[in-house]
């Protein structure tokens, strides 16, 4: 039993699918930009959070072996249950279509015009140009078996800003080679291979509510396991490179989480990602898309390399240099 919140605090429990509880899952309170309070669950799964912060906000839960959990809150919701899932991200063979990843084969109207209205919220411009972040970032090779699982003690500090040039640079593929991948530039990333990749997990993550997605790929309606409304995502044109998946919305019709896979061309290489984005206002116009936490993976000969970032407080660089910057809320 979850005991009473008192003012002032979020309070729950985590447990599994069969209803048992979890300890040592880290549970954060995010607003519209930064992160708000964090609290690991006890023993019985039991977790605090000082809820602080005014407007929209959502938890975001983790822990070693788990898909990461992200959860809108309404005003009334001071004591929350939250079940999460062992972790499922599975290396396909992006080239053989199944049931579960197909590119619809038309354009859904009704789902192209949910994606327009969840679009009405976002700024891309204001999401792709002056905004800055500290972050926690994990990168590793593992095996294909724990693509997904997570070492929180590998945590690493450091920051990522997004800028105009960065989208310049994503839509300068529209033909030829694709602007999702290309071959790589000759840079020493692990992260690159046989092809580049752009960063939709991170500087990025704002193109999910761009105009350039919507006119380079078909969009339906997609089954999910919770209920939520998802839309599937593929390339309209049948070369590559391009990404397929799914955009998952919260019931107030803005943006929860993304996750793709990468089709390339010869020589095939297989990566995708997944994103869970920053909340806003079921009434917000203009709010930057920013994401709270971000997994690429590629596969390897051996193993899978995959980055995990998280996210912790966004802010709004007023001058040139971001010497000067404002916290975005």
């Amino acid at each position: 039993m979850v005991p009473p919140a008192s003012s002032a605090q979020v309070r729950g429990v985590v447990t599994d699918v069969t209803g048992r509880p979890l300890p040592g899952v880290l549970v954060e309170l995010w607003d519209s930009g930064r992160r708000l309070a964090g609290d690991g669950t006890d023993a019985s799964g039991h977790f605090v959070l000082a809820a602080t912060g005014t407007g929209r906000r959502a938890i975001l839960a983790r822990a070693i072996g788990l898909v990461p959990l992200r959860r809108l809150l309404t005003p009334a919701d001071s004591v929350v249950t939250l079940v999460m899932q062992p972790h499922a991200v599975q290396v396909s063979a992006a080239s053989v279509e199944t049931e579960e990843t197909a590119c619809p084969r038309r354009d859904d109207r009704r789902a192209r015009a949910l994606w327009q209205a969840v679009v009405r919220h976002y700024d891309v411009g204001l999401s792709a140009n002056g905004v800055r972040t500290w972050t926690q970032r994990y990168a590793a090779t593992v095996p294909v078996e724990s693509l997904g699982v997570i070492d929180t003690t590998r945590l690493q500090k450091m920051f990522i800003a997004g800028s105009l040039p960065s989208r310049l640079a994503a839509a300068l593929y529209p033909d030829g080679r694709g602007y999702y991948a290309r071959p790589p530039s000759g840079g020493m990333w692990q992260r690159f291979d046989l092809w580049e990749y752009p960063w939709l997990e991170s500087t990025l993550a704002w193109h999910f509510a761009d105009s350039l997605f919507a006119r380079w790929n078909r969009l339906a309606f997609a089954p999910t396991e919770t209920g939520d409304t998802a839309l599937v995502f593929c390339s309209r044109r049948g070369d590559g490179p391009y990404i397929r998946g799914r955009l998952v919305l919260s019931s107030d019709t803005t943006l929860a989480s993304a996750e793709w896979e990468f089709v390339t061309p010869p020589p095939l290489e297989h990566a995708g990602g997944r994103v869970l984005f920053a909340p806003v206002a079921a009434d917000a116009v203009g709010a930057p898309v920013l994401p709270i936490a971000g997994l690429f993976w590629r596969k390897r000969l051996r193993g899978v390399y995959q980055e995990w970032m998280e996210y912790r407080q966004w802010e709004r660089c007023v001058n040139q240099d971001c010497s000067l910057r404002d916290t975005l809320r």
